[in-house]
């Protein structure tokens, strides 16, 4: 068995979907773990108190957005607007860059409620960071209510305020607060494996001259295949075939038919090195940004060419993403069972060919996803590469003539 345990780092933005959207922002994918060490802290407020002060914070600073300026399909989508860049701001490390980045967030250069003030000084910075990232659909939501009680109120009084009393907080009374979980954002090893899988197919068509492929067989190679018989009797003999005339299916697996190949590769999830992991000194909230970005109908704007057609409302659509921010870095292991010495070069292989091509997730058109590896192979994938070469002519009738 070959085990290999190594680091890497993002060179600039990357994001790996998970197919999650948080009102206008598509996050990344998170999975939950158990804190290297639980995170405790005294505090002087109790749960509903703690939950209070927060809310006032928040509330505060939206009293303070210009809404004006916000008009169409924006306004609509505010409260979700609000939950993102209330949750971007707690990536700070203290209480008080928070308040500084969520303002900037949304152009206020200062705030006039007073209880702000008075609550910002309440709260421990851990406090108000944990549960800005972790209830922030709770806060916003008692903004709503909050605020269409603030309507009621002016009915009656023809006053509009927003302020509520605290309970009075005893000077040195604490209350302990753990937790002992969270959910890190991390790279799926489906996700790379699918990438490896890719780069190394493509390389063995090439290798091998293959052009065309009927499309059972394409994902076969490319996407695993899928099973659509029933698999009590597999035929090995027919399985050995697949593996003599594409190696690589021996290392990655695939569903053929009624059968089912079991790849030799495993690959782990990678994961950022931080502090809840024990494997860094700074949170992995410190490793997130969100990046922002347009799409305009630029067929107003163009000059040299002569557009036929209707003519239509320019078209603008933003949209934002979450991502590990430049200079990430992961911790990930990979392996491989083989003990054919064909298959343990089809490993080597698939890794000089992502060590030539570092890139992970998506959007990689636009900037996103490319990675340093911080490691040194011990092997090379030569023999599988001389078989390839030796066996390409058997190998491309088989694979553009079979019909799966």
């Amino acid at each position: 068995m070959i085990k290999k345990a190594y680091q890497f780092q993002t060179i600039g933005p990357l994001h790996t979907g998970s197919d999650e959207v948080a009102g206008v922002t598509k996050t990344l994918r998170r999975q939950k773990c158990v804190l290297a060490k639980p995170v405790k802290y005294n505090s002087r407020l109790t749960e509903e108190q703690r939950r209070d002060v927060v809310i006032q914070i928040a509330l505060g600073v939206w009293y303070a957005i210009d809404f004006d300026q916000i008009k169409g399909p924006r306004l609509m989508k505010i409260y979700d607007e609000f939950a993102n860049k209330l949750k971007a701001a707690a990536r700070a490390e203290s209480k008080h860059r928070f308040l500084e980045n969520l303002c900037s967030s949304w152009g206020i250069k200062s705030l006039q409620n007073k209880n702000v003030y008075s609550c910002i000084n309440l709260i421990d910075d851990r406090e108000l960071l944990d549960t800005i990232r972790n209830e922030t659909i709770y806060i916003v939501l008692s903004i709503r209510v909050m605020k269409e009680k603030a309507k009621e109120r002016q009915k009656e009084t023809g006053i509009l305020s927003f302020d509520f009393d605290f309970p009075a907080i005893k000077a040195g009374e604490t209350i302990k607060t753990a937790r002992t979980e969270d959910e890190i954002p991390c790279i799926s090893g489906n996700s790379i494996r699918g990438k490896m899988r890719r780069l190394i197919m493509h390389d063995f068509c090439r290798r091998t001259g293959i052009k065309t492929l009927k499309k059972r067989a394409y994902h076969t190679l490319f996407t695993g295949g899928f099973l659509d018989q029933s698999t009590r009797n597999e035929d090995l003999k027919k399985m050995e075939m697949f593996i003599e005339k594409c190696p690589a299916l021996g290392l990655l697996g695939a569903a053929i038919g009624n059968m089912t190949i079991e790849g030799e590769m495993k690959v782990g999830w990678a994961y950022p090195l931080c502090i809840e992991r024990g494997t860094g000194e700074k949170s992995y909230w410190q490793c997130l940004d969100s990046v922002f970005q347009t799409r305009l109908d630029s067929s107003k704007t163009e000059k040299d060419i002569k557009i036929t057609g209707s003519e239509e409302k320019a078209q603008q659509m933003k949209y934002e993403y979450e991502v590990f921010a430049d200079g990430t870095r992961f911790e990930h292991r990979i392996a491989c069972t083989a003990s054919d010495p064909l298959i343990m070069s089809a490993f080597w292989h698939i890794l000089e060919l992502f060590e030539a091509a570092p890139f992970l997730g998506g959007m990689g058109s636009v900037g996103n996803g490319e990675i340093s590896l911080d490691w040194k192979l011990e092997g090379n994938g030569k023999e599988y590469t001389e078989y390839l070469e030796k066996n390409k002519e058997e190998i491309n009738e088989f694979w553009e003539n079979i019909t799966i």
